[in-house]
């Protein structure tokens, strides 16, 4: 059964996280037993603890710098393979950026719209305002309950933005609760800010060449976010700054990967 929205509220931090064995794969039979919190530091008792399918909430960000115009069909072809592996009460909305930022109002679960924006409004062309676009992918889901997951596929390093940097969307991404999922096509020629934003929100970062699978890269994407544990405390002061935040798996040989952060918001 699908797991309810669920939010961090000063009484309570949730948080999700991912489980991988040495060799990568993923681990979802996992108890609460098998956790360690750690808040600046210190032990946080588990209060909540979910195993169960949960919900996806994604805004799927495409780049369409000039770069990606040979790939067009590639990332939409796959993208439409994202949508229909959406279920039940999954929802998501198309975003770009390039010439220009563009994300579609449209948060559903109606796969035919979805398509139908992937065919009639992706532009190509223009630079790589990335930071820009992940900042108004996360303004797009602000009010939404739940895990908010945004899901950038880009081929390329921030080229253009100046309003909105590394740093910002890094921070916003940890005091407000965002997950950012990132797609790197040739990612290993990127620098690091990417991979490092994905990893401090408790994202991934995935690297897919052009000869690769998009399509079967992103049906791992969504098999992983919707076996994401979700673990819950109750921070011991609340300061209204940012917390070093620690999840640890106490199995041998396995390693979890979720948020380094959360704001203790002051009641």
């Amino acid at each position: 059964m699908a797991q309810q929205p669920f939010r961090s509220t000063t009484d309570t931090v949730s948080i999700f996280a991912t489980v991988n064995d040495k060799d990568g794969r993923l681990v979802s039979n996992l108890t609460a037993a098998d956790f360690r919190i750690l808040d600046n530091g210190k032990p946080a008792e588990i209060t909540v603890f979910s195993s169960d399918i949960q919900t996806i909430t994604t805004t799927l960000l495409l780049d369409m710098s000039g770069s990606m115009v040979p790939r067009l069909l590639w990332t939409r072809d796959a993208a439409e393979q994202l949508i229909e592996e959406l279920r039940g009460a999954d929802r998501a909305r198309i975003g770009t950026f390039g010439t220009e930022v563009a994300i579609n109002p449209n948060l559903t679960t109606d796969k035919t719209l979805l398509k139908r924006i992937l065919h009639e409004e992706l532009w190509p062309g223009g630079g790589t305002p990335l930071w820009v676009g992940i900042d108004a992918a996360m303004t797009s889901m602000t009010h939404e309950t739940g895990r908010r997951i945004v899901l950038v596929i880009t081929d390329g390093n921030d080229s253009t933005s100046d309003r909105v940097s590394q740093g910002d969307v890094r921070k916003r991404a940890i005091r407000e609760d965002f997950m950012i999922y990132a797609v790197a096509i040739n990612g290993h020629e990127l620098n690091s800010d990417l991979a490092d934003v994905a990893a401090e929100s408790g994202g991934g970062y995935i690297i897919v060449n052009d000869n690769d699978d998009l399509k079967k890269t992103l049906g791992e994407v969504i098999n992983e976010l919707r076996h994401q544990y979700l673990l819950g405390f109750s921070p011991a002061v609340l300061d209204g700054k940012t917390h070093k935040l620690t999840v640890q798996v106490t199995r041998p040989q396995l390693k979890a990967r979720a948020p380094s952060g959360y704001l203790a918001g002051i009641k």
